[in-house]
């Protein structure tokens, strides 16, 4: 090699790197619409080909039409959804407020119910200075900072409504885009990666298959999982039903969790403030709702699509949500499915083979 050929290739290689630092930079603000978009649309992407196939239309109509179902069954109810959770967070914290100052929470803590003692045993074994003035001042302390907090964001969206639909925009236009230039698209960044081809289709089937299970598989499974409990929690006569049932819709994404984090606490607060009844029922409903869903709906839907340790793919939950905040819900399974197809194809093709003689696999 030349030394005017070695330049060359400095040169091109040092811009080519550049222009894509640049590109990072100049769509880092559409982030999050592009990543859902290619989320949604690879989630979506088997039934965008049924609707194609099934009725012999053309790629534009089915485009169309599947851009319309997502809209239909994603993107209006969580548009209800936030309106509706930010009037009933509104009503739960005047309630809360209410009850506190009416002495409902000092009774509750610091009275005679079988809650109380347990709390006032706890006090004396661990020798703390618990009054209930103090726990008063600052349970409205703290409930003013997350309320504060939750009017930010509630605010941010509705003041923001610009932002919202610009990115709504761009998310439906990406959307469509990818069911219809999805197959070049895919070749292109086929052609641009320097892995073999059926490596990098291992890669792509996996991260699809991924998304499929976390929109379509997850999705179903949260709706019946928050819809049955947010069911149960109106029938005991628990407020703020959209709130609780959105909240525990969401969690039931999360494996190993679930909705256990409202619908345990709940059940325990029912029995100690003396509705047993009411209490076990929604114990007992909640529970055989979710293990029902997640040990026989979830493994007949999913079958072998993907197989993941739920332990692992928790974590990798959990750190996505303290980076990308509640999208991470959806970022980490996506970051968990390529990192270990990359090991995949690493302990297949690039392992050395004298180490693949000593190593455990």
């Amino acid at each position: 090699m030349t030394d005017r050929t070695k330049i060359n290739n400095r040169v091109f290689f040092t811009a080519f790197i550049a222009i894509i630092f640049l590109n990072l930079f100049l769509f880092k603000g559409m982030f999050h619409s592009l990543a859902f978009a290619g989320i949604l649309a690879t989630g979506f992407y088997p039934i965008f080909k049924g609707i194609q196939n099934k009725l012999k239309w053309k790629k534009e109509v089915a485009s169309i039409l599947t851009c319309l179902l997502i809209f239909l069954i994603i993107v209006l109810p969580v548009i209800y959804i936030i309106v509706q959770v930010s009037r009933e967070s509104a009503t739960l914290f005047i309630s809360i407020r209410t009850a506190i100052f009416n002495g409902e929470v000092q009774e509750f803590l610091f009275g005679d119910g079988a809650f109380a003692k347990i709390v006032k045993q706890l006090i004396d074994l661990l020798a703390l200075d618990i009054s209930p003035d103090k726990m008063t001042a600052k349970a409205l302390e703290q409930m003013q900072n997350y309320w504060g907090q939750g009017l930010q964001y509630i605010n941010l969206w509705i003041s923001d409504t610009f932002s919202f639909l610009f990115s709504f925009v761009i998310m439906v236009m990406a959307i469509y885009g990818f069911f219809i230039e999805g197959e070049a698209l895919k070749d292109f960044i086929f052609k641009l990666s320097p892995l073999p081809d059926e490596q990098e289709q291992v890669v792509f089937d996996k991260l699809s298959q991924m998304n499929f299970v976390s929109l379509v598989c997850n999705g179903i499974g949260g709706l019946i999982q928050g819809g049955l409990a947010g069911l149960a929690f109106w029938i005991v006569g628990i407020e703020s039903v959209v709130l609780w049932t959105t909240t525990m819709t969401i969690l039931a994404f999360i494996p190993l969790v679930g909705i256990s984090v409202i619908s345990l606490p709940a059940s325990i607060y029912l029995i100690l403030t003396g509705d047993t009844v009411a209490g076990i029922f929604l114990l007992i409903f909640t529970s055989t709702v979710a293990l029902l869903v997640e040990n026989w709906f979830k493994p007949r839907f999913i079958g072998n699509r993907i197989q993941i340790n739920s332990l692992v793919l928790l974590f990798y939950i959990i750190a996505g949500m303290s980076v990308f905040g509640m999208a991470g819900i959806f970022y980490g399974p996506v970051i968990c499915t390529v990192f270990l197809a990359m090991v995949d194809l690493f302990f297949t093709f690039y392992l050395p083979e004298e180490s693949k003689k000593g190593s455990l696999k």
